[in-house]
């Protein structure tokens, strides 16, 4: 199960997708605007990170939300790899998010 965890998180689009989840839920067209990535390549990258069992899930009608599978692996995601992604994260991603966030609330 390692193995299938380590490889999920092994390559720098899922990391980033995880760290976006651990800030908010978000469905595959969220995911979309603020990777810069196509749907079929977030869809491919969802799906290794379901496999492995750190995202989960769920149907708000005709929209699939994505968030972290639970609180012990959001802690042990904080304590995993967050350090790692905030010393070698792009300052871009995070104003993405931030970007589109602010532009949900208005």
């Amino acid at each position: 199960m390692n193995s299938i965890i380590f490889r999920a998180l092994g390559n720098e689009t899922r990391l980033k997708i995880i760290e976006t989840l651990m800030i908010k839920e978000h469905n595959v067209s969220d995911l979309t605007k603020i990777s810069d990535k196509d749907q079929t390549t977030i869809s491919r990258h969802l799906v290794h990170l379901k496999q492995a069992k750190l995202i989960t899930q769920k149907k708000i009608g005709r929209n699939v939300i994505y968030s972290i599978a639970n609180s012990k692996i959001y802690d042990w995601l904080i304590s995993a790899i967050k350090p790692n992604l905030q010393k070698a994260e792009t300052p871009s991603l995070r104003i993405k998010i931030k970007d589109y966030l602010d532009g949900q609330i208005r």
